[in-house]
């Protein structure tokens, strides 16, 4: 009597956990199915540009997304996480104006909200072809920047590209501040012994020096911000650096060379 006893009160806990396991198997298997629906799959060949930058142009951005849609050729669950975090990869290898993917949100029926960082350029080849601040070359403009990219003629060595691109990028938190004392700067080239120099509207040459991990004795010149510096000192007494041919602003003082009369 007691056994009989103590064994009654196991039966009604085992029905309840036999249908849920019945009904574990069955939305394991709901679910299993609903993956392979095309709702619930990602179509990579369908896309919409729903926003882009303001300095990006609309059919640039285009150009961009399309490239998206076609490197993620294989379809991805929105019901697995993983899946759509396994596109991250394929979207950066899609296009060089990529430079990460900040976001991949599912949306249902077979569609993901991919939010993208772009790089954006800093020097222009040629007068079109685009460069990243890590000489990443982008492909074609237009691009609505200001200050615009600066100008390269095209550099011999792929190491010219990645330092002058490196150079445009050092200068640019300066470029607007310069530009209200008269000193635009438009070009940026290879100058003497594995230096940068920039030119002005005015045909001014800036010699700016070398730029970070260029070489092992880049640690020897001034930093960005102290080259600058050397720069208006120089306007103090050369206004809009008129009279000027160059200044050299990675040494400790700033060395001009004025223009022949």
């Amino acid at each position: 009597m007691t056994s009989d006893r103590r064994a009654r009160p196991l039966w009604p806990l085992l029905v309840p956990l036999a249908l849920l396991a019945v009904l574990i198997v069955v939305a394991y298997r709901a679910r299993h199915q609903l993956q392979r629906e095309p709702e619930f799959t990602v179509d990579p060949t369908r896309y919409q540009l729903v926003a882009r930058p303001a300095w990006l142009p609309e059919d640039v951005a285009g150009t961009v997304a399309a490239s998206v849609s076609s490197h993620a050729a294989r379809g991805a669950s929105l019901l697995r996480q993983e899946e759509l975090a396994g596109l991250t990869a394929s979207l950066l290898a899609a296009s060089p104006w990529i430079e990460a993917v900040e976001q991949i949100q599912p949306r249902w029926p077979a569609q993901a909200e991919v939010r993208l960082r772009l790089r954006r350029p800093v020097m222009a080849i040629d007068g079109d072809i685009l460069v990243a601040a890590d000489g990443r070359v982008l492909g074609l403009g237009p691009v609505v920047l200001d200050p615009p990219p600066l100008q390269c003629a095209k550099p011999a060595r792929d190491a010219d590209v990645l330092q002058c691109a490196a150079a445009a990028a050092e200068v640019l938190p300066f470029r607007a501040s310069l530009e209200e004392v008269g000193v635009t700067l438009v070009s940026v080239a290879p100058d003497a012994e594995g230096t940068v120099a920039f030119t002005t509207d005015r045909d001014v040459v800036l010699a700016w020096g070398r730029t970070a991990d260029s070489s092992p004795l880049a640690y020897l010149d001034l930093p960005p911000a102290k080259r600058i510096d050397n720069l208006r000192e120089v306007l103090v007494d050369f206004p809009a650096l008129a009279g000027v041919q160059r200044v050299q602003l990675w040494t400790d003082r700033p060395v001009v060379v004025r223009r022949e009369e």
